[in-house]
């Protein structure tokens, strides 16, 4: 039996009968995406026709981290993208000026890549998403909840949170960056924080509507109950213990009243420099795209091989 079925009769017996199976992927654009990560989404596919296979209703869902913070200037960045470092991928410009945005410029060739890969999913952007307000009620939640939600994260730390944290980054007004700010205040009745950055800037705000985020310890929970994931791929280090996956099974068990979904853990694909084999990295540069595979051989034996 193939281990993409033998998953799925896994998920069946353990999930009972759902009215449908949703399996989930996603992947932050911070740089040029490589078949290391297709494998999270091949992973997904797989197991999405796995379920199939049995005679269940199901779903492939793809979920761009769009609205993450751009952590620091990557080896292939000019030095002026200095200015942009903390804001929200979604905001920040196309390095190359063809894309809408510094986001959309990574993710487009890869996800236009998957349709050579005979992959389909639904796909939906982080940005939009809180735009939208598709998370302003997980917001609530973790703010409401926020001293549950420290003490589960703190069980796993060995350095406790500060007690003032909050489970949320505002997205200045002032300079546009979201991991500069802090939340110092939560009005439970009239559903507004206080925050602070690093700019000078201070306010109050209605942290919804794409204003703030939520997280990656807590955004991914919510994401699982705001999507009804039932099953989905990760990463050795997401799924190691004391990892997001750990954390997030207890948020969403505890805080989000969610059963977490099935996890299937995969291992990294590491590229040979020289004489060494380095896991491949897209902030590195070190990569490997699937367009590089798909010019040297055929689709099928990427699939086979991962």
């Amino acid at each position: 039996m193939h281990w993409a079925d033998a998953t799925a009769r896994r998920v069946i017996k353990r999930r009972g009968d759902l009215e449908r199976y949703v399996v989930a992927s996603g992947i932050t654009p911070s740089g040029h995406i490589h078949i290391g990560n297709a494998r999270e989404v091949i992973t997904a596919d797989a197991i999405y026709r796995g379920l199939l296979n049995q005679g269940v209703e199901g779903e492939l869902i793809f979920i761009g981290d769009t609205y993450d913070p751009l952590r620091k200037v990557y080896p292939f960045l000019p030095e002026s993208y200095e200015r942009y470092v903390g804001m929200p991928l979604s905001e920040i410009p196309c390095p190359e000026g063809c894309c809408e945005s510094y986001a959309q410029h990574f993710l487009r060739p890869f996800l236009e890549s998957l349709d050579d890969l005979g992959i389909e999913m639904s796909i939906y952007y982080a940005d939009r998403c809180y735009k939208e307000g598709v998370y302003d009620n997980a917001i609530v939640t973790a703010l409401e909840k926020r001293e549950r939600i420290k003490e589960i994260l703190n069980y796993y730390r060995s350095d406790p949170l500060p007690e003032d944290w909050y489970p949320l980054s505002v997205v200045c007004e002032n300079c546009g960056k979201l991991s500069t700010t802090k939340v110092i205040d939560y009005n439970r009745e009239e559903k507004v924080v206080e925050y602070i950055c690093s700019c000078g800037y201070r306010n109050t705000v209605e942290p919804f509507r794409g204003r703030a985020k939520l997280p990656w310890r807590v955004d991914w929970p919510g994401r699982w109950s705001i999507f009804k994931v039932t099953v989905e791929p990760m990463g050795k280090d997401h799924g190691t213990s004391g990892g997001s996956y750990d954390t997030g099974a207890r948020i969403a068990r505890e805080i989000y009243n969610y059963q977490p979904p099935e996890k299937v853990i995969y291992e990294w694909i590491q590229l040979k420099v020289g004489k060494r084999a380095v896991p491949m990295s897209s902030s590195s540069g070190v990569v490997f795209a699937v367009k590089d595979w798909l010019s040297i051989c055929h689709p099928e034996v990427l699939r086979y091989l991962i």
